[in-house]
């Protein structure tokens, strides 16, 4: 049986319950915050990598991770989503 690797995407709990729309917004704000975080750190290091002749964006933007790497990117993944979700549903 093969797992759908998007399957984090529609978890089977409930969320967003009226009550929880305070956590919402504070999950909302959480992410957006990491999300210009990994962007600039990818921004700088691309641009100090490009300064020592090493241009890595498009080697980057095609790679194929191996299985090895897939299982870090999924459980790094799971991770963010678990962190996500725990926020959503705090009382």
């Amino acid at each position: 049986m093969t797992v759908d690797p998007r399957s984090y995407n529609t978890p089977d709990l409930k969320a967003l319950l009226p009550e929880q729309l305070d956590n919402l917004g504070r999950a909302v704000i959480s992410l957006t915050r990491e999300i210009c975080v990994l962007t600039d750190r990818m921004t700088v290091t691309e641009a100090v990598l490009a300064k020592h002749g090493i241009d890595i964006a498009e080697e980057v933007d095609t790679h194929q991770p191996d299985a090895s790497l897939q299982a870090r990117i999924d459980a790094q993944t799971n991770r963010i989503i678990n962190d996500i979700l725990a926020t959503l549903s705090a009382k």
